[in-house]
């Protein structure tokens, strides 16, 4: 598998998208820290990573692509990390499901990123993930941008968890999405 998926330049940005190396640790944990702070719509909503975590993290992610037990994709935007997206597969008897996510820097949102690395992280998991037969994904109800792209790209609806996260001092109901392969 080789580690760059794409190279172009787009509305003169320049692109780079490929997988994660060892070196990225920092560059991930100060982008997760960004996404944080701005409590934007994924699960860390002001916390602090530690550089020690996201290093173990990338690590184990590592392992898990070397097994072809995930996928993810870093996007790079004039050489700044600005999105990761990933699908990791369950365990057990769950090892034919993979679990969905991505995130965008704030100041990329909306320029068609999300979908360029949604789409590839969905290309690269159903070539090298053989097993799998199902992604799902949870979304904040109050994301119904997200929620339009997920339905695009194939996803359905099939659950609801009411009150299911804490966003910003309230609750608001997760949704529950799947697609099959």
């Amino acid at each position: 598998m080789k580690n760059t998926i794409l190279e172009t330049n787009l509305d003169g940005l320049d692109i780079l998208l490929r997988y994660p190396k060892s070196g990225d640790a920092k560059s991930m944990c100060d982008y997760i820290n960004i996404l944080s702070k701005e409590k934007t719509y994924i699960t860390w909503q002001g916390e602090k990573l530690k550089l020690k975590d996201e290093e173990k993290y990338l690590n184990d992610q590592l392992e898990r692509i070397k097994n072809k037990e995930t996928v993810q994709l870093l996007i790079f935007v004039n050489n700044k990390l600005s999105g990761i997206s990933s699908i990791d597969l369950g365990k057990r008897i769950q090892s034919h499901i993979g679990n969905f996510g991505i995130s965008i820097a704030k100041e990329f949102r909306g320029k068609g990123l999300g979908k360029l690395l949604m789409k590839n992280v969905l290309d690269q998991a159903t070539t090298n993930i053989k097993d799998l037969k199902i992604i799902t994904l949870e979304v904040f109800a109050e994301n119904k941008r997200a929620m339009s792209i997920y339905e695009n790209f194939g996803f359905k609806k099939y659950g609801k968890l009411p009150d299911g996260n804490k966003y910003r001092g309230k609750y608001v109901d997760d949704i529950l999405m799947y697609k099959t392969i």
